[in-house]
This record gives structure tokens, sequence and C-alpha cells, in this order.
């Protein structure tokens, strides 16, 4: 993001930056209170640290035993969320509260991935069984009219992460046939 002609990287820092440069505009994204604030960021770096890295590796694991590890720590760090969403947020819609805030919209961001990853790797990361408050939550999240139009389509991403691999596995193909 470019603001006043200086560059912002990083989505978790922008969102922080912009409830602090437009502390006017709109309900803010991060808590009042300081130790909501802690834990509202603790929770996103969380899915920085260690939902995404598991997702990457469940997706483009080299092997067959890579991605499931991949996917095993995705499901511990989903499962881990759900007992967030419960401790923290005590029967709220959504991690803000009542209204969406910083954490809805660092793991919202991911909801279409989540879902592709879904179809792609054939698990349910999402299982109302398992996770009901987070499934109840993404449901909720994903009904936003701002969410639908913000969100990519899971049948595109599928589409385009479907190419990827296979651009992937022939690339480590012919790194393989190189080095022999």
């Amino acid at each position: 993001m470019i603001h006043n002609g200086k560059p912002i990287c990083e989505s978790l820092i922008i969102m922080e930056y912009l409830d602090e440069a437009f502390p006017d505009t709109a309900a803010p994204l991060l808590p009042a209170d300081l130790h909501d604030r802690a834990v509202a960021r603790f929770w996103a770096a969380y899915i920085d640290d260690k939902l995404v890295p598991s997702w990457k590796q469940a997706f483009s694991g080299k092997t067959g035993e890579e991605k499931a590890e991949g996917m095993r720590h995705m499901l511990a760090a989903v499962d881990a969320l759900e007992a967030a969403m419960e401790w923290s947020y005590k029967g709220k819609p959504f991690f803000g509260g009542d209204a969406v805030g910083f954490l809805d919209v660092a793991l919202g961001g991911l909801l279409s991935w989540l879902h592709g990853t879904e179809e792609l790797c054939g698990a349910k990361i999402l299982d109302a069984a398992k996770t009901p408050l987070l499934s109840a939550w993404a449901r909720r999240f994903g009904e936003m009219d701002a969410a639908k139009v913000a969100l990519p389509d899971v049948c595109k991403l599928v589409e385009f992460a479907k190419m990827k691999r296979v651009q992937l596995e022939a690339a480590m193909a012919a790194t393989t046939v190189s080095r022999n």
C-alpha cells in the first residue's frame, strides 16, 4: 500500500496502519483494551507463523509424506484457533466481538484458500463437527457483503492452484533430470 507517497508492506501491518491513520473513518479493527489487542495480534501472528506455512506444505510438499505432515500441522493450527474462539471470544459472532475486527480480517482473507485446499487435498479443514465455532464463524464471515466482494472465487483459485501445482511438479522433475 502507498499512503502519502510512502510504501507500507505486509497485510497485518497495513491493517494496523489503517486503524491508526484513519481512526474516525470506520469502526476500529483492533480492540481498545490493551490485553485484547495483544491477544488479537498474537493470534494474527499465529495464523502467519503456523497456519500459512503448514498450508503451503500441505499444498506443495515434495512427497506425499510432506504434504500429509503439512495437513496435520494445518489441522492442529485450526484446532488451536477453535480453542481461541471458545476461550477468548465467548459466544460473540466474530473474533472482534459483535463486529469484524483485526483477527477476523487476518483469517477471513484466507477463507477462499482454505476452502480450495479442502477440494484440492480432499480433507475437511473447517469441519462443523470438529470445529463448530470456527466453521460457524467462517460461514458468517463469508456471508458478509464485503467478504463476497473481496474474497476470490474458490473455483477460480482451485483452477489456478492446479495450474501452479503442475508447474511446480514440472520444475521439480526438470531439476531431478538435470542432476542426473
